[in-house]
């Protein structure tokens, strides 16, 4: 079996698009595991502007308009063997429906990754837009997959509303201990630092509650900092909210970092904040939590019945400004009696009992060649067993 892991982009892991970071983990670890898998990857320039990689990456030209494809692609589909597996990283992109239409035609098989896409929160922007697409192209790129890889509890769920879809499992992200760079310790911080990375995307991070609810945090007394890495069109809009707020003198504003520097900020910090509205399964939780920070997490992450789990941070029953200043003075309290370090050993070994991201190509692997993916029990996701992918292996 040949494996394709097909993108929007280059795969590029040093880049703020977690879609493309987990198609290149993905490609990364079945490589390891003696897979025969490629990256492609549909993109604006043909540059192979990345870090070396063991698997082979083709380019395809983007075409204006995203209604055709380039003919280097379709050929490349129509060349493909009859034993190739293709693995569709997006959704609401035009050329993955031409592209799923040409792998039906040839009879080979595809899985259908959404990454949050599906979510009800996702689904409420560009409402009517995105309803009339779904109607008219995605429905079919999902009737016609093999299997559909959702990453968290919520998709999973909602999706049911949209459609019927019986060949629906549920995986998540993994993350990589080794990734964490040698000789990163944590900070000790005279008072607690709150830190984000990611986009700066207002309403799919929730970056308005972050701000709103920490300076609560601060009109309240609590001497505490909050640092912000990553960067996106929303950051000037945010910063003034912040100036509006008062908190200027307590926000830190890092920009886009990658590789070991990222992963120094995001250590200064001692408590990693993601209040998502919408999210398929954030990395930069896991990259946090890998690190020993706790984490302060909403549902939408979902990642919150991994938290409670494993006891490796603060999950967020409702999405609020106050609910996120009471977790915020809840992890205040556990910092002056120094128990946040428990919760961080504890994220560590959730990352290492849950999301070992070898055990993941594994699932898939079998996922890819299973004859009939079916619903059925598992306890890959602590709080709703009934719901969620077979045990694959």
């Amino acid at each position: 079996m040949k494996i394709i892991q097909l993108v929007l982009g280059k795969a590029n892991p040093d880049r703020m698009n977690g879609v493309n970071k987990v198609a290149y983990k993905l490609a990364l670890h079945q490589c390891e595991l003696g897979y025969d898998v490629e990256v492609w990857g549909i993109a604006n320039s043909l540059e192979h502007n990345y870090p070396p990689r063991p698997f082979k990456t083709r380019l395809f030209r983007q075409l204006p308009g995203k209604l055709r494809l380039d003919d280097s692609l379709r050929s490349a589909i129509a060349q493909a063997s009859e034993n190739t597996v293709f693995h569709i990283h997006g959704s609401f992109i035009p050329e993955f429906f031409h592209i799923s239409r040409l792998l039906k035609q040839r009879g080979l098989r595809y899985v259908y990754t959404p990454h949050g896409a599906l979510t009800a929160a996702a689904m409420q922007q560009s409402k009517w837009r995105k309803r009339i697409y779904f109607t008219l192209f995605e429905k079919a790129v999902i009737r016609n997959a093999h299997a559909v890889q959702l990453l968290g509890e919520q998709e999973y769920t909602f999706i049911d509303t949209l459609m019927e879809v019986p060949q629906k499992v549920l995986i998540p992200n993994g993350m990589d201990l080794d990734e964490i760079p040698s000789g990163i310790s944590r900070a000790e911080n005279k008072h607690p630092v709150f830190s984000f990375c990611g986009r700066i995307d207002t309403y799919h991070k929730g970056l308005d509650y972050t701000l709103r609810g920490f300076a609560r945090l601060v009109k309240m007394g609590h001497k505490a900092s909050l640092e912000l890495i990553g960067d996106g069109a929303d950051r000037p809009v945010l910063q003034a909210l912040t100036a509006e707020l008062g908190i200027e003198d307590h926000v830190t504003w890092h920009g886009a970092r990658y590789g070991d520097e990222k992963y120094r900020l995001m250590a200064r910090g001692d408590v990693f904040l993601h209040t998502s509205r919408m999210e398929g399964f954030p990395m930069a939780v896991l990259e946090a939590a890998a690190l020993g920070l706790p984490c302060l997490t909403s549902e939408p992450t979902n990642i919150n019945s991994f938290i409670r789990k494993y006891k490796a941070g603060i999950p967020l029953s409702e999405l609020s400004e106050a609910a996120v200043t009471t977790a915020m003075v809840e992890a205040c309290s556990l910092f002056r009696e120094k128990k946040l370090q428990q919760l961080g050993s504890n994220a560590r070994k959730m990352v290492a009992g849950a999301f070992d991201w070898k055990n993941i190509c594994r699932q898939l692997n079998r996922l890819y060649l299973q004859e009939t993916p079916v619903r059925a029990e598992s306890v890959a996701i602590p709080s709703k067993p009934a719901t969620v992918v077979p045990n694959l292996g």
